[in-house]
């Protein structure tokens, strides 16, 4: 195999041809997966990046790898990930490590496939620390089984408990799964330290059922009664604090299930209130409403005098709603953000979420040019709304709609750093509707994905990897809040040259030996090579 100039491009492309070769010389293919995974800790850190950017850059790299590896066989990925320290943190909001993290992720793959696999590697995990990926996967469990995710719920309840001591935040982090609609979660701070679904009324329902609520308030009660056997005076502010709010959190669910224990939890709280860090002194006799939260939020920042603290209260609190999925109220928020570049950029990425809702409810959109979007959320757009028309069996109009924005990409000259992404979501949806037209269309793609290689600008979307979410980062001041915006499968890079190879692999390999990048070059030939391989 040739060499890269890159470690790091040597290690990706490495896995890459591993999975393609898996089916014809599985031996090889497991060696160089291995090889990948061992070059990845002599990757040297880059003096330009911080620490946390150069253990970040790893840390995904090394996701890709057990990823693909995993896919093929859990227990190489498993021997891959034995190699990593258990000690080994890189986000203290996210107590784990890094191996109990990639195995959540690989098994959040496997589980559409090998559903009993997955949920071994997430028992598996569970040993060393409860985390928001495992509350993910206990989400998507439950859509596809909810006795198995009840179940899988009940095993992380009992590990936490058996934990000495144990974790109050990660028994508060698993009150998701029954307390809250779409396993919601929230991290604040305090006393400076990290907590876990502590803010109030974040529990507002009862998803689970009476059975596994029960079960969970037995074993908070179990947790907290330790805490409060020592002296509240000794408790330092973060474990009192931590304390207090968590049981404000669950003391209306104790009245409702369990009067007694909730009569003592309020004496606990009594007695802690004196020694309370400031923030968490007044408790309030009901938690507020949602909708009272949100005015109360909205009334602080109205009332901020700084415009760049004001600007960055409402950025947040549209953050927030966005995560919720409250489109329309988030969008109202963005309109009071007074910076106007940070406005503009919020308000485009809650207009593309709008309008991706209103067209999976088969509402067309008007012109979806005039809502002034970037270039990868407008082409976002017409793919969706292309697929919709498809499926009514409108091809034509499809057909008119994708050649129409392909050729409004192929012009643009402000956006060159994310064309490559919206021409391959655009050509592989045209793909779908008339592959013989979209094959020539290629050598536009060759040429966005090269010129992008040669002068890569920061805010580029990465082109290695799979393209399965964009990253928009809104900043006011020295603030950054990342929105997180899912792509749809046909911005997958790999996966639409694997689907053009499939219909003509000697053209499409053709096209790809074109671009002069050479570990995007080899990326994109491995993708091709594969459909030929299995």
């Amino acid at each position: 195999m040739r060499r890269f100039r890159s470690p790091e491009a040597q290690a990706r492309v490495q896995a890459k041809l591993a999975d393609a070769l898996w089916a014809v010389d599985e031996p090889l293919a497991r060696r160089l997966f291995e090889e990948a995974f061992v070059a990845t800790s002599r990757i040297e850190d880059d003096p330009k990046e911080g620490s946390r950017a150069a253990r970040e850059k790893k840390y995904r790299l090394r996701q890709e790898i057990i990823r693909r590896a995993a896919r093929r066989d859990p227990a190489l990925a498993d021997q891959l990930l034995a190699r990593l320290s258990e000690a080994d943190h890189i986000d203290p909001l996210r107590p784990a490590s890094e191996r109990a993290r990639h195995r959540l992720t690989s098994a959040h793959d496997l589980l559409r496939e090998n559903p009993q696999q997955a949920i071994r590697m997430v028992r598996e995990s569970l040993d060393e620390g409860v985390i928001d990926f495992t509350l993910f996967f206990l989400d998507e469990l439950r859509r596809r089984d909810p006795q198995q995710a009840d179940r899988l719920f009940e095993r992380a309840l009992q590990s936490v408990v058996r934990r000495a001591p144990p974790n109050l935040n990660e028994l508060l982090l698993l009150g998701s799964y029954l307390f809250t609609e779409r396993t919601r979660i929230s991290f604040s701070i305090i006393a400076g330290r990290p907590a876990v679904n502590v803010m109030p009324g974040l529990f507002a329902r009862e998803v689970g059922s009476p059975r596994l609520i029960r079960r969970y308030l037995d074993a908070a009660f179990h947790v907290l009664t330790l805490m409060a056997s020592a002296p509240a005076h000794r408790l330092a502010p973060y474990e009192s604090g931590l304390m207090a709010a968590a049981i404000r959190q669950l003391l209306p669910f104790y009245e409702r299930y369990e009067p007694e224990r909730a009569l003592f939890l309020s004496g606990v709280l009594s007695q802690l209130a004196p020694h309370l860090p400031e923030p968490l002194r007044a408790q309030e006799e009901t938690p507020p409403s949602e909708s009272e939260q949100l005015t109360a939020a909205l009334e602080r920042a109205r009332k901020e005098t700084h415009p760049e603290k004001r600007d960055l209260m409402y950025l947040r609190i549209a953050y927030a709603l966005y995560t919720q999925g409250r489109y329309d109220a988030a969008r109202e928020v963005a309109e009071k953000i007074a910076d106007p570049k940070a406005r503009a950029k919020t308000i485009s990425i809650l207009e593309t979420a709008i309008w991706r809702e209103r067209i999976a409810q088969g509402i067309e959109p008007p012109d979806v040019r005039s809502l002034n979007l970037d270039l990868v959320s407008e082409s976002l757009l017409i793919v969706e709304w292309a697929m919709a028309l498809l499926r009514k069996q409108r091809t034509d109009e499809a057909k008119l709609l994708l050649h129409g924005q392909i050729a409004r990409v192929l012009a643009d000259r402000r956006e060159r750093a994310s064309q490559w992404l919206a021409l391959a979501g655009l050509l592989g949806a045209l793909r779908r509707v008339d592959v013989e037209e979209a094959l020539p269309l290629l050598a536009g793609l060759v040429r966005a994905l090269d010129l992008l290689s040669e002068n890569p600008p920061p805010e580029a979307p990465p082109i290695e990897g799979e393209q399965t979410h964009l990253f928009h980062f809104i900043s006011i001041g020295a603030h950054r809040i990342p929105f997180l915006m899912p792509l749809s499968e046909e911005f997958q890079l790999e996966k639409v040259v694997e689907e053009f190879a499939r219909a003509d692999f000697e053209m499409t390999l053709g096209w790809m030996h074109q671009i002069r990048a050479e570990e995007v070059r080899a990326s994109l030939i491995i993708a091709a090579c594969r459909t030929a391989l299995q």
